[in-house]
């Protein structure tokens, strides 16, 4: 029995891919049929990470494009440690529509994808951030490339949900704390708990 992840956000550039998981090199372009991707999951660490990220729901004839690709079963809780927004759930074969015959997946391996624990919608308060728009897309365009695939950036927009006019350009000094410090996470969640008095008043720039 072998182990899969899809991917459907920052996991589709292979850079931010090989943050977590230097190991994977192969992928799959995918489309996920009963499945519903939107602006959803919020970081509630204030306030350096006051941000609303990618999510993905069940949902009965929606359909997105997302990545699947192998890794070893004792690497998931790695993953599961930078998607801890989310819940881990098992996707069906059947709800996978296959670009390539890349893997050849059989019913008995597990298929994983994370889930949203609670959703919500951007706001003023937790915005869509562009930096994490542009690594969505540019992986979006790393996999037209690679995989001489036609408008897999068009159909990353066009079935993801609830885009919001809460929405800041960040480019120049990006909200995405792991693009300048791998341990942005770790450390703000020590900070709130040991000096949060002090920590919640911080300004970003």
């Amino acid at each position: 029995m072998r182990t899969f992840i899809i991917g459907y956000g920052s996991l589709l550039k292979k850079a931010s891919l090989n943050r977590t998981l230097p190991e994977v090199e192969i992928i799959e372009p995918v489309y996920l049929n009963n499945y519903l991707r939107s602006w959803n999951a919020i970081e509630n660490i204030k306030p350096t990470l006051s941000s609303t990220f990618l999510g993905i729901e069940k949902s009965q004839d929606s359909r997105v494009n997302c990545i699947i690709f192998e890794i070893e079963n004792s690497l998931v809780s790695t993953l599961d440690k930078r998607e801890f927004l989310y819940n881990r759930e098992k996707v069906n074969l059947n709800d996978i529509e296959f670009t390539t015959d890349t893997f050849k997946i059989s019913k008995d391996d597990d298929i994983w994808i994370y889930i949203t624990k609670e959703p919500v919608k951007p706001s003023k308060e937790y915005p869509i951030i562009q930096s994490y728009v542009d690594a969505c897309i540019s992986g979006s365009f790393e996999i037209e490339e690679k995989f001489n695939l036609e408008n897999f950036a068009v159909d990353f927009i066009k079935t993801t949900q609830q885009w919001s006019s809460s929405w800041v350009n960040d480019r120049i000094f990006p909200r995405a704390p792991h693009i300048h410090e791998p341990d942005a996470y770790a450390i703000d969640i020590l900070l709130s708990q040991n000096i949060n008095q002090f920590f919640t008043k911080i300004i970003i720039e």
